[in-house]
């Protein structure tokens, strides 16, 4: 890989970092623990315009370093990110990779989806219960307009085809 490509990546990797550590500060009001996911921005921009393995070492860094800053590494909390971040990053991958015409938007839809998704069968695990599905309501319908506005972002991103230029210019 080259310097300019690893720098860009870290880059983008201190910004996800940044927005995942602020986010964690915005209060949640009635819905303990819920978050707007907008460190996914990075994820998915990375997927559009690099690839799974970039957006797989961004998106891993950012849950172990934001856990470690938080102070909830290996906690419950943890466990529900790094499995919701994977899974949901597994899924737009292959959106991406096989249905080439789907909109950024549609694909963060569906990865906020299956975030969730990941989150609960984590959920299951650690509380052994399913009442925790009460919750699945609520949280899929705030997934699903948080997704649409991270797709809505990563579409003005990439008009400016900032990252494009930056790829040409450095040849990465």
């Amino acid at each position: 890989m080259k310097v300019q490509k690893m720098t860009l990546i870290a880059v983008i990797m201190a910004m996800a970092i940044v927005v995942s550590v602020l986010e964690s500060f915005i209060p949640s009001f009635f819905i303990p623990g819920i978050r707007l996911g907008l460190a996914n921005i990075f994820i998915l921009l990375l997927l559009y315009e690099f690839g799974i393995l970039e957006a797989l070492l961004v998106n891993l860094g950012r849950v172990f370093i934001t856990s470690l800053v938080r102070g909830t590494i290996f906690q419950m909390g943890f466990f529900m990110s790094i499995t919701g971040a994977m899974l949901s990053m597994l899924v737009m991958w292959l959106l991406v990779l096989l249905f080439k015409k789907l909109t950024p938007i549609a694909v963060s839809v569906v990865g906020a989806l299956f975030h969730i998704f990941g989150q609960f069968l984590i959920g299951f695990i650690f509380l052994e219960t399913p009442y925790i599905l009460y919750y699945a309501p609520i949280l899929m319908a705030i997934s699903v307009g948080t997704g649409i506005i991270v797709g809505i972002v990563v579409i003005l991103i990439r008009k400016t085809k900032v990252i494009e230029n930056l790829k040409t210019k450095y040849q990465m």
